[in-house]
């Protein structure tokens, strides 16, 4: 009797490891389909009253693949002076960095049908200098958000472009 249990423990032990390792995906909120979870960065400059520009790198990871509306974010601000023996055009003046929680909000009113991202900075996490207040985007496509104020307007500046690409 106590070889059957020992076996039996065994062979749940192994199963249960063998369940578990190595598994980078999670369960979506039906329960049937696996989703993998991936981070989602985001890159572009935006204009900049003190410099001739500000680039972004934001990442997105959200807390979990049935929980698409919520995670943390990274964001890399990088203030940029023009160059012109640069290869890109820009010469790198300071970077500062941020971290803090990401909502996905949907739109009321006359945004309507409208998604939104609102990133709150953890101060903890922060550099001095990085952005104090909350920011927020409008998702414009899968590929493609825009910065917004707080009353989710975009920047009606001529030649002024706050959208940020998602990387490959």
């Amino acid at each position: 009797m106590k070889k059957i249990f020992s076996i039996l423990a065994v062979a749940l032990g192994v199963t249960s490891i063998a369940a578990c390792s190595g598994n980078s995906k999670t369960a979506d909120n039906t329960g049937d389909d696996l989703k993998e979870l991936k981070d989602e960065v985001y890159t572009g400059v935006i204009p900049a009253a003190d410099c001739d520009g500000i680039r972004y790198s934001l990442t997105l990871a959200y807390d979990t693949a049935a929980n698409d509306k919520e995670g943390d974010y990274s964001l890399l601000e990088t203030y940029l002076q023009s160059d012109t023996t640069s290869t890109t055009g820009y010469k790198d003046l300071k970077s500062f960095k941020s971290k803090g929680d990401f909502a996905v909000i949907k739109g009321e009113g006359v945004n309507l049908g409208k998604t939104y991202l609102k990133l709150t900075q953890d101060s903890k996490d922060s550099e001095a200098g990085s952005a104090a207040g909350p920011i927020y985007f409008v998702v414009d496509s899968d590929s493609t958000i825009t910065m917004v104020n707080s009353d989710f307007e975009v920047s009606q500046t001529p030649g002024m472009n706050y959208t940020l690409t998602q990387a490959k």
